[in-house]
């Protein structure tokens, strides 16, 4: 196993790791303009850890991620401004967490994730202990028996200009998107297939907007919007 460990302070950067055998990769980046471009091939793979996050912090950061294989991990927090995650992952029993706003605010984040497989788990946890504006969060799954769960809450500050779009394609997926905090709440669900589970919680002081569209049988499909 090789152990790959960044730090990065007001630099751009560019990483690419591709290998048969599994590869740590830790960045820490305090500054702005952050430029960096990860790609695994293999089994095992880890981009950061729940101990030991991928942690950007400050503005104009763009990282990409590719993850080819089976049993990946990703552990990444975003704090600052002008943010944009990109996450691709192809494989079975993949787990990726991402944090914005755990520490610092976040204003202006953009991500975009791309599953391909099945059993993977995907968490966003947005404006956790602190304030955050203008979240985007693209998601598209394409498998079976992925989980995917949204936690977004506005405690200490206003969120605006949100908004969630995930596109299923595959059987016995399950979505859990919450979002709490001063409206905006928007969350566009698009899925296809049988047996999807979805739970979409909408809540506080108004804008609140849901829409959805499914295809197939046997659907679960709980809506709580709250103004």
């Amino acid at each position: 196993m090789r152990r790959l460990i960044y730090s990065l302070a007001i630099m751009s950067a560019f990483v690419m790791i591709s290998s048969a055998k599994a590869n740590d990769v830790y960045i820490t980046q305090s500054g702005a303009n952050l430029n960096a471009n990860i790609n695994q091939d293999g089994t095992g793979n880890k981009v950061g850890t729940s101990g030991a996050k991928v942690t950007l912090d400050g503005d104009a950061h763009t990282l990409d991620i590719d993850q080819i294989g089976n049993t990946n991990t990703i552990a990444a927090t975003v704090e600052g401004d002008t943010q944009e995650l990109k996450i691709s992952t192809t494989g079975n029993n993949n787990t990726a967490t991402v944090s914005v706003g755990d520490h610092t605010d976040a204003d202006d984040v953009h991500i975009t994730e791309t599953t391909v497989g099945s059993s993977n788990t995907t968490t966003y946890n947005v404006g956790k202990n602190a304030g955050t504006a203008d979240v985007d969060i693209d998601n598209t799954i394409t498998g079976s028996s992925n989980t995917v769960t949204i936690n977004e809450d506005g405690t200490g500050t206003t969120l605006t200009d949100r908004k969630t779009t995930l596109t299923i394609t595959g059987d016995s997926n399950t979505v859990t998107s919450t979002h709490t905090g001063a409206g905006h709440h928007n969350t566009t669900l698009s899925h296809t297939g049988s047996s999807g589970t979805f739970a979409i919680t909408q809540d506080g002081a108004n804008a609140t907007t849901v829409d959805l569209t499914t295809s197939g049988a046997n659907h679960s499909v709980t809506i709580t919007s709250d103004d």
